[in-house]
């Protein structure tokens, strides 16, 4: 038996270079792109020992496009990201940006204050604070050894 070094393939420059074009331009350009996509911004759910932080990922929006409700502890978040353009004199060849509305809704423990609820949104990320009851704070208390 002879043993015969292995060496890779060499490296094909053109061949790299046609396969980047390729998926470039040889991919479906005949998807439907005046479809709304349903959409639901990310969320992180932060707890602390006084309160509940929620930070949900908005962008392209404004205070006035987003509403936060809340009823039976239920807190919602919805919004509308609407379309920019004119459907009819403007053609795309790919489009990933959901638009229309979107809904959150999250149940709140019994331990938060609903009257103490404070939201701000900041470049793009909206931060909703939701205080804890006082009663049901965690208190330190010393356990005597007997």
């Amino acid at each position: 038996m002879t043993l015969v070094k292995w060496g890779p393939k060499p490296l094909n420059i053109n061949h790299d270079f046609d396969t980047m074009i390729n998926s470039i331009f040889n991919t479906n350009w005949d998807l439907p792109t005046n479809k709304s996509h349903p959409w639901t911004p990310e969320v992180d759910i932060k707890e602390t020992d006084n309160l509940f932080e929620i930070k949900a990922d908005i962008a392209g929006l404004t205070k006035k496009d987003i509403k936060i409700n809340i009823g039976k502890s239920l807190l919602t978040i919805s919004g509308e990201r609407q379309e920019g353009v004119n459907e009819r004199d403007d053609y795309y060849h790919f489009r990933e940006r959901s638009i229309g509305t979107f809904h959150r809704t999250f149940k709140l423990p019994e331990s938060v204050n609903q009257d103490k609820i404070k939201a701000n949104f900041k470049n793009g990320v909206l931060i909703i604070e939701i205080k804890k009851n006082e009663e049901d704070l965690p208190k330190e208390k010393e356990i005597k050894i007997s």
